[in-house]
């Protein structure tokens, strides 16, 4: 972290914690859902779930961490506690643990497994623990709140150091929780770990969610909001986020490499390819986020083969992308420069680097080269600054051609465009709250590897797995048992009905349709590919026989 003060400079608006710039310089992280889940073929389970589902024939986490490692990953968080209240730890507090199941014959600690496996192999450890818990009948009580605190405590003190506690915030908008109590068992033994957390927890947590679980933050995207949107779980904003905002919050986008959080068999065929991953992590860490991509055991308790060759594949392009930076041994003249270049130090790790107080830059590279994406950074330490920033080519004339228009920057900030052979550039801050502090230009040459196409797809087939119905069928909600675009929907009503479709973001529905049923098959094509896991629809009379498709 960069001493600001030390070097004359004044901060912007909310800053960085040493915790939160830690993450930022990791920004690449692994989750493991797995569980009882894992083996009722359910997304969410009810706590109903006998302890002894949880059967995995060759659980080995150390295969997991291998495969994360070679992919690039520097940070793995386990579902230790879903929302159905199994415990992948012989917690003392319940019977919903692994302590019944027949793993190893009710021995088995997968937390322990887990953690030892990250440090054998030097990837920082963490562990979700919902909130919600569908099996403890002292949910939604008073008494929860102890109840919780005793299990969370149980984590933070008998596995080593933990760099990530995940407080999910499904199911528990209408639930009061003792925060303030959760917050400081966390910060009393693992003052190191980040918080990551929404609705109540708001005012506690060191990160947020990016507002949908497509692996996408806003091309505008600050890491400063106001804690009151992720009380509110506003998605919209949590997605762009809102610059000069009373707290610093930077964002995880967390996503699935397949539809679904926990294994499906049948989703075997629906992996994210590795053009895909690289798609997300353009949309994360490319944009001042940071990437948390989902890895779903298989029931043998092991990284499915081609999830393992999609991401490695992924970061070997990625790699190959970063491992040459044109910037390095080019002319950097700043052209608008209120002071001279400064070269400062982060204290956290000793490096040092230059920082340029100005709002226009040219880069000269001495000779062509053949480019398609430029990266720059803020010294965020002083607070997000920039609103909006160009990226021009330049000819030996002075001609320029406009190759990029952007708004955020923040910790760092890579975009791509047209492929072509360049040789001087032009960065521009167009605007800025204060004074622009840049540091980290890169210009690289970005490609796909060639990797073998899926042979499955989910277009023209039907995503419905199950519906359930309410209001005497009048309402109907249908899921899909993972996150899945689509753009065609398709029921059954009366004639002239009223109706309205929503979809699940995640955390509330929100409309994406409406209108009156021309006939009793009502079909309808949406503009835009949405992507959700749920929908539901509200009609006058009954809804029956629904589809969803994506074409």
């Amino acid at each position: 972290m960069v001493d600001i003060k030390k070097y004359g400079i004044t901060a912007f608006g909310a800053v960085p914690n040493e915790r939160q710039l830690e993450h930022l310089k990791i920004g690449k992280k692994a989750f493991f859902h797995f569980g009882v889940n894992t083996f009722s073929n359910r997304e969410w389970g009810d706590g109903t779930e006998l302890e002894k589902s949880f059967d995995p024939s060759e659980l080995d986490t150390d295969q997991w961490i291998r495969v994360i490692k070679d992919a690039g990953f520097k940070l793995a968080i386990i579902t230790a506690k879903h929302h159905d209240g199994f415990c992948l730890w012989p917690s003392k507090y319940t019977e919903h643990s692994v302590k019944n199941s027949p793993y190893k014959n009710g021995k088995g600690d997968v937390i322990k497994e887990f953690t030892d496996s990250c440090r054998k192999y030097g990837i920082k450890a963490g562990v979700y623990i919902s909130p919600w818990d569908r099996h403890s009948p002292l949910w939604g009580k008073d008494e929860y709140s102890d109840f919780y605190a005793k299990q969370l405590t149980e984590l933070v003190t008998e596995y080593g150091e933990l760099h990530e506690i995940w407080w999910d915030g499904a199911g528990s908008s209408e639930t009061r929780y003792d925060w303030d109590t959760w917050e400081s068992i966390i910060r009393k033994h693992q003052p190191n770990a980040a918080i990551f957390g929404s609705l109540g927890a708001a005012e506690f947590v060191d990160m947020r969610w990016v507002g949908n679980e497509l692996g996408s933050a806003g091309e505008t995207h600050y890491a400063s909001i106001d804690p009151e949107i992720l009380l509110k779980e506003t998605v919209d904003i949590l997605n762009v986020g809102q610059i000069g905002a009373r707290k610093y919050i930077p964002s995880e986008t967390d996503v699935s490499i397949r539809p679904g959080w926990f294994y499906h068999k049948d989703q075997d065929g629906l992996v994210k390819s590795a053009s895909e991953i690289n798609r997300i992590w353009f949309e994360s860490i490319g944009r001042n986020s940071m990437m948390l991509l989902n890895f779903p055991p298989d029931r043998r308790g092991l990284i499915c083969d081609k999830d393992a060759e999609n991401a490695i594949l992924s970061h070997k392009s990625i790699s190959k992308m970063l491992s040459k930076n044109f910037v390095d041994g080019a002319l950097i003249t700043p052209i608008d420069p209120t002071t001279e270049p400064l070269t400062v130090t982060d204290s956290a790790d000793g490096t040092s680097f230059r920082i340029y107080p100005c709002q226009t830059v040219e880069i000269d590279l001495q000779k062509a080269e053949r480019l398609n994406t430029f990266a720059v950074s803020e010294l965020v330490e002083a607070g997000e600054r920039v609103t909006e920033f160009t990226l021009e080519s330049l000819d030996e004339s002075g001609r320029s051609e406009l190759l990029y228009e952007g708004t955020s920057i923040g910790f760092y900030k890579i975009a791509r465009f047209k492929e072509g052979e360049y040789k001087r550039f032009r960065f521009s801050v167009k605007s800025a709250m204060a004074h622009p502090l840049l540091k980290g230009f890169g210009l690289h040459r970005f490609e796909e590897i060639a990797e073998e196409a899926s042979s499955d797809s989910t277009a023209e087939h039907d995503l419905v797995k199950c519906v359930e119905s309410y209001n005497d069928g009048k309402t109907a909600v249908a899921a899909f048992d993972g996150i899945f675009p689509f753009n065609r929907i398709g029921f059954k009503t009366s004639k002239g009905s009223h109706y309205k479709v929503f979809s699940f973001d995640g955390a509330s529905f929100y409309e994406i349709e409406n209108g009156i049923a021309q006939d009793e098959t009502v079909r309808i094509e949406l503009p835009v590919t949405v992507g959700s896991y749920q929908i539901k629809i509200e009609s006058e009379n009954s809804v029956s026989d629904i589809s969803v498709m994506n074409a």
